[in-house]
């Protein structure tokens, strides 16, 4: 019983096979087939030991490290958030900043009085380069505001917790996953103008 025509998988070409299970028609697309299945077990190779190494990686971090990590990515999802706002000190818009128009994340206690607060959104805003750098975080300024914001209650709340908070690493990678996806989120956004 002759075989039905089939179209060869490498090269889409209609042909007849002379075996059940041909699934190409010459020596030219087998040769073909076999060099592109070498080529992709060798690309999930490389993929997997890529994997490997960034697990390895990550399992030799320390916690100051994923702490350093986590703070960077809390400080990105913050100036992404509040790019085009204006300074929460002094009120200062894109245009009226110095410094080339940078803002940084401007924590209203800091990361050294209160190192359990670094990762409290409702205390980290955008504030221009000058106000945090050069005048401390103008916290008087940044008071003022943050109450405006947020309210006195929550202000008060943030100014008496000195709790001790111990960060583990599961946490810190969770925390850095996250702000991350939330930064990608608002970037996109206002790249696409809305």
């Amino acid at each position: 019983m002759p075989l039905k025509p089939k179209t060869c998988k490498q090269c889409k070409k209609i042909y007849t096979p002379t075996r059940p299970l041909q699934s190409v028609c010459g020596l030219q697309c087998v040769l073909a087939q076999s060099r592109a299945k070498q080529e992709a077990a060798q690309r999930k190779m490389r993929k997997q030991d890529r994997a490997e190494v960034r697990e390895r990686r990550e399992g030799l971090k320390t916690r100051s490290q994923w702490i350093k990590e986590c703070q960077a990515a809390v400080n990105l999802y913050v100036r992404e958030r509040d790019k085009g706002k204006p300074c929460v000190s002094c009120g200062a818009t894109h245009g009226d900043l110095v410094f080339g128009g940078q803002v940084d994340a401007g924590h209203y206690r800091s990361v050294g009085s209160a190192p359990s607060q670094r990762f409290v959104l409702t205390q980290i805003w955008g504030q221009c380069v000058k106000c945090n750098r050069f005048l401390s975080g103008n916290t008087v300024e940044y008071r003022k505001e943050l109450i405006r914001r947020i309210g006195l209650e929550r202000v008060e709340a943030i100014e008496h917790d000195d709790s001790p908070r111990k960060f583990t690493i599961e946490y810190l990678r969770r925390l850095k996953r996250l702000m991350n996806r939330r930064a990608r989120y608002f970037k996109r956004r206002r790249d696409s103008g809305r």
